[in-house]
C-alpha cells in the first residue's frame, strides 16, 4: 500500500514563503508572485528541482526516485528559476519552427514519392509492401489499420477542409489523392505510412534527408514526433530525458556531419543518446541535408549560447550547463554541424 497523500492548497505567498523557509531567495515579491500566476507552482517545480541540494546518499530513495533534499543550494533566488524557465519557453519556441519546417518537408516527399506511382497509391496494396501491408497491428493488419487512419482523417477534415469537401463531392466514388491526404493527416500517423512504404519509395525519401537506409530514418520520424509532441505542449526541454534513444550508425547518413555522435561519451549527460542535443542535431542534419536548406540551426545555436546561470555547485563548478544538462558535447559549437 503507497503513502497517503497529504499536500494541502496553499495560496501563492504562502508559497513564496515556504521557499524562502527553504533557502530560495525570493527578492522581489510581485515579480515571483507574477511568475506563479502565469506558470503555477506546479510547473515551476521543473526549474526549482535543479536548484535543490542533493541528498546525502544514505537518504537516497531510487524506487520513489527521491535524490534531493527540500532545501535549496546557497546562492539560489527565485530569479534563477524564472530566467531558466523564460530560456527554455523560447528554446521550445524555437524548435518548434525547425520541427514544423521537417513535418511539412516530409510531408510533401512522402506524397511525391507515392504520386508518382499512382495518385491514390496510399490506399492500394499494390503500391505499398505487401510484407508490411500483412504484418497484423491488433485485431488488424497494418494495411487495414492504415485504411482506417487514413480515413477517419478524410472525414474528419472533410467539416472545414474545403479541397477535401470539393473531391468528395464531385469525385464520390475515387479515394481522395494521396497529396491531399497527406496534409490532412495527423505528423503522428505519418511513420505508419512511411513504414509501409515499398523500400526503393521509403530510401528515396529517407535520401531527401540525407538517411541512406529507410528503417533508421523511419526510427527517426517517430523520435521527431515525440519532439513535436513535448514542444507542442509546451513540456519542458530543459534536463529532459525523451522516451525514445535516438542511435545514428557510421553507415546511416551521408557526409560526416553527425560522426562526432558516434564517439564514445560524445557527451558528459546521462543518457546522452535520450537528450535534447541528439535530437535537436538530427533535426538539424536532416533540414541541412534537404535540398532547400536551413538557417534553423543557427537559430538553435544562438538561443542555446543564450545559457547562463551564476549559481555555483558546492564544488565551485556551473551548477546547470548544456553540456551537464542537455546531452550537449563539450565542443559543440565548433562542430561543422553548427556553423
Amino acid at each position: 500500500m503507497g503513502l497517503e497523500y497529504t499536500k494541502e492548497f496553499k495560496e501563492r505567498e504562502d508559497l513564496l514563503q515556504q521557499l524562502e523557509d527553504r533557502g530560495l531567495a525570493v527578492p522581489d515579491r510581485a515579480a515571483a508572485h507574477t511568475f506563479l500566476t502565469r506558470v503555477g507552482y506546479f510547473r515551476s517545480g521543473a526549474y526549482r528541482y535543479v536548484f535543490r541540494e542533493f541528498l546525502p546518499p544514505q537518504e537516497v530513495d531510487s524506487k520513489l526516485h527521491q535524490y534531493r533534499s527540500d532545501d535549496y543550494v546557497s546562492g539560489a533566488g527565485i530569479g534563477d528559476v524564472m530566467a531558466l524557465e523564460a530560456f527554455d519557453s523560447r528554446l521550445i519556441r524555437v524548435c518548434q519552427d525547425g520541427l514544423l519546417d521537417f513535418e511539412v518537408r516530409l510531408r510533401a516527399a512522402i506524397a511525391h514519392t507515392l504520386a508518382a506511382k499512382d495518385i491514390a497509391a496510399h490506399a492500394s496494396r499494390e503500391f505499398l509492401d505487401e510484407h508490411s501491408c500483412d504484418q497484423p497491428r491488433g485485431q488488424h493488419t497494418k494495411f487495414d489499420a492504415w485504411t482506417m487512419t487514413w480515413q477517419d482523417a478524410v472525414r474528419a477534415a472533410a467539416e472545414d477542409e474545403d479541397f477535401i469537401k470539393h473531391h468528395v463531392l464531385k469525385y464520390p466514388r475515387q479515394p481522395v489523392p494521396i497529396w491531399a491526404v497527406t496534409e490532412v493527416l495527423s505528423f503522428g500517423s505519418l511513420p505508419y505510412l512511411f513504414e509501409l512504404m515499398q523500400t526503393p519509395d521509403a530510401r528515396a525519401v529517407a535520401r531527401m534527408f540525407g538517411f541512406a537506409h529507410p528503417r533508421r530514418f523511419g526510427a527517426v520520424i517517430r523520435t521527431m514526433v515525440d519532439f513535436r509532441n513535448v514542444c507542442a505542449h509546451g513540456a519542458r526541454l530543459f534536463n529532459r530525458s525523451f522516451k525514445r534513444a535516438i542511435s545514428i550508425g557510421a553507415h546511416d547518413t551521408d557526409g560526416v556531419l553527425l560522426a562526432h555522435l558516434n564517439e564514445p561519451g560524445f557527451t558528459t549527460t546521462p543518457k546522452g543518446h535520450q537528450r535534447l542535443y541528439i535530437y535537436a542535431a538530427v533535426l538539424a542534419f536532416m533540414l541541412r541535408s534537404h535540398t532547400a536548406g536551413t538557417n534553423w540551426h543557427l537559430s538553435f545555436k544562438t538561443q542555446v549560447k543564450k545559457f547562463d546561470t551564476t549559481v555555483r555547485a558546492p564544488d565551485g563548478s556551473a551548477l546547470l550547463s548544456p553540456e551537464a544538462s542537455m546531452g550537449f558535447p563539450g565542443d559543440w559549437l565548433k562542430l561543422d554541424l553548427w556553423q
